[in-house]
């Protein structure tokens, strides 16, 4: 008799865990962020709180922000505006293990930022490098036309070798160019 109470009791564990696991989402943490004039490193500090990241802020991340949201966000939709406040104040966020650093635009190109790929480009204001390979015209060609749409603190430049594109910059921003780029890059007689 005690097995089939052993086992009683597991299915029950099961039962009850399974019974989390689909009712936990809707008890997942939402947050409103309000908040005017704040000190910069006070939003990284609730951003923190309310994502689980761990931050490692460079000395010259420094600012007042303001920020009006209407309705409540989760942790994800958290972390993307405050990717945004980011952008705007000329700040970007780089992961590195299980930390992100929050640096100056003009440092995050050259530190660490994720490699983003066709399947998996990247969101919103996420600093990433991706390879972009041009097929049917010279990646050096689409250089000067690109250019003018990457910010002064991003990277454009053509590998001729192997006719890609290498680009890094906000994710938003490299998947405009991509769908730029696709438009562009046909099978065509005339020079671009």
């Amino acid at each position: 008799m005690k097995p089939r109470m052993d086992t009683g009791r597991r299915w029950m564990h099961g039962l009850w865990l399974i019974c989390l696991i689909w009712v936990a989402p809707a008890f997942s943490q939402t947050i409103t962020l309000n908040l005017k004039d704040a000190d910069i490193n006070a939003l990284i500090g609730t951003v923190a709180e309310v994502t689980g990241k761990n931050f490692i802020v460079d000395p010259r991340v420094k600012g007042k922000v303001t920020v009006i949201s209407s309705r409540p966000m989760n942790s994800e939709e958290v972390y993307q505006v405050f990717l945004s406040i980011l952008k705007v104040h000329g700040f970007a966020a780089v992961p590195s293990g299980a930390v992100v650093k929050i640096l100056p635009d003009v440092s995050a190109k050259q530190d660490s930022i994720p490699n983003a790929t066709d399947t998996e480009p990247g969101s919103g204001d996420e600093m990433v490098t991706r390879v972009i390979q041009v097929e049917h015209v010279t990646a050096a060609q689409l250089v000067p036309i690109l250019r003018p749409l990457v910010p002064q603190q991003g990277h454009l430049a053509a590998y001729p070798a192997t006719n890609v594109l290498i680009v890094s910059d906000r994710a938003e921003n490299i998947n405009r160019l991509v769908s730029i780029i696709r438009r562009i890059d046909t099978v065509s007689d005339s020079e671009i």
